[in-house]
């Protein structure tokens, strides 16, 4: 009698990566290198950010925008990337008597930022050749608030790799904290924001700090959703970038970033390690 064989298929390379960097997200732990080869394109970094997703069992809240340069950036392509925002690292500042505590990956990479937050008060439209315009964007029904993202990756060097290891890994991020509105806005001067770790002072800045500014930034990155196929629904949130920089912070140490004149929003990281554990 012959018995046949059972043929075991490989997975493809952007799968295997996928897997490799939820398994280190979800266990807290550091890699010592970017698990595969570099993703050689944007749309091989999205394939992979699109495989993780699918493998995070959390809801999506929003996205994070980050700025790449064009000296780091492909002709032609946009310069902006995005990442996800996941419900259990998502913060409402303004509703803690205690600063929020967000897990970091402290022999990865971490940093924090001071960012103007736009959260959309309706669902959009879905079409995958969307070409969104920073005015149209701008005219949308929406609110301004001020957070920190956290910026954190097991790959200690993801910022060196460049943009697509950094859109392959979530974006680079770990976690938003939330703050107040800012009722004031659009009207009146640009909201000036500075962000303190452990009391010193990191950097100031305003939207002005953001090449295109805030609504070129989130158009950008409506039509990077719209071609990859992912809703919009009312109540998402959009971190627009780093105003004041990219500021390193290690586990334990407090963050405040404030409005000038105007509310303040707080964290403190713990490794990710710790907070698994509880």
């Amino acid at each position: 009698m012959q018995t046949g064989k059972v043929e075991m298929s490989t997975p493809p390379a952007e799968d295997v990566v996928a897997t490799e960097l939820v398994a280190a997200r979800r266990e807290g732990r550091s890699l010592t290198r970017f698990p595969g080869v570099i993703p050689a394109s944007m749309a091989v970094a999205y394939q992979i950010q699109e495989l993780a997703m699918s493998r995070w069992q959390d809801s999506l809240v929003g996205w994070k925008i980050g700025y790449i340069s064009a000296d780091r950036r492909t002709a032609g392509d946009p310069d902006r990337l995005v990442g996800p925002i996941w419900r259990q690292q998502y913060h409402l500042g303004e509703e803690r008597v205690s600063p929020a505590e967000v897990g970091i990956f402290a022999s990865g990479f971490a940093a924090v930022e001071a960012e103007l937050v736009i959260r959309l008060s309706h669902d959009l439209p879905s079409h995958d050749d969307a070409d969104w315009a920073a005015q149209e964007v701008a005219d949308l029904e929406q609110h301004l608030l001020v957070g920190v993202e956290v910026a954190s990756s097991p790959i200690p060097d993801i910022n060196s790799l460049g943009p697509t290891v950094i859109a392959a890994d979530f974006g680079n991020n770990n976690g938003l904290v939330l703050g107040s509105v800012l009722a004031d806005w659009p009207g009146g001067a640009p909201v000036q924001l500075a962000c303190y770790i452990d009391g010193q002072l990191m950097g100031e800045g305003s939207a002005e700090n953001l090449p295109g500014g805030i609504h070129h930034g989130l158009a950008t990155a409506l039509n990077i959703l719209a071609s990859r196929g992912q809703p919009v629904r009312a109540g998402m949130v959009f971190a627009t970038g780093a105003i004041t920089g990219i500021h390193p912070i290690g586990a334990g140490q407090h963050c405040r970033v404030e409005v000038r004149g105007g509310p303040s929003v707080e964290l403190r990281t713990t490794d990710a390690r710790t907070l698994l554990r509880s």
